[in-house]
């Protein structure tokens, strides 16, 4: 993995941009990466964006913190495998969402819909570059996650299928 930044780094500058398809987080997010704690926490700040072809009603703009946790690494060959876990919360901004109910809602019937948890497992896959100046390092990933609402729709609904609340997320990590 792309070792722990040196002490002559700004504590504000990130280790790594990222960009994410799916998985949650809106159909394309991208965002900046920081690793803590030796490389065992990978804590991400992201934006993401559904367009209204897709959300078939608004965009929806997403503001999340994503935390990922490699679980061991296995090194095979040039390259690093790692299982990860993680969560994230996330922010909805824009008119799909509210953080107060909105008067025309009954009371207790509804509750704010603008912050969600999401969980999620999944593979990683690092590659160091030691002979680039530009970039030091990149990562793949493929996540399997879901939303906290979903998944208490799925425990507490006969109507909503376990296997019908996950949804599948593939990204890239670039560190320079």
């Amino acid at each position: 993995m792309v070792k722990d930044k040196t002490k002559d780094k700004l504590w504000y500058v990130p280790d790594y941009v990222k960009t994410q398809f799916a998985g949650n987080l809106g159909v394309l997010s991208v965002g900046v990466g920081y690793q803590f704690f030796n490389s065992l926490l990978y804590t991400e700040l992201i934006y993401g964006y559904v367009p209204v072809a897709i959300s078939k009603s608004n965009e929806i703009h997403l503001i999340s913190l994503k935390n990922t946790f490699p679980l061991f690494r296995k090194k095979i060959g040039n390259y690093t495998v790692s299982p990860i876990a993680g969560f994230t919360g996330s922010l909805e901004t824009g008119n799909n969402s509210f953080l107060i109910l909105p008067d025309k809602y009954p009371k207790g019937y509804y509750v704010p819909s603008a912050i969600h948890f999401t969980l999620f497992i999944g593979t990683l896959v690092h590659k160091d570059f030691v002979n680039s100046k530009r970039i030091k390092g990149i990562d793949f990933y493929y996540e399997l996650g879901t939303v906290e609402t979903y998944l208490w729709s799925a425990i507490t609904s006969k109507e909503v299928a376990l296997k019908d609340v996950f949804s599948s997320a593939i990204g890239i990590n670039i560190y320079f």
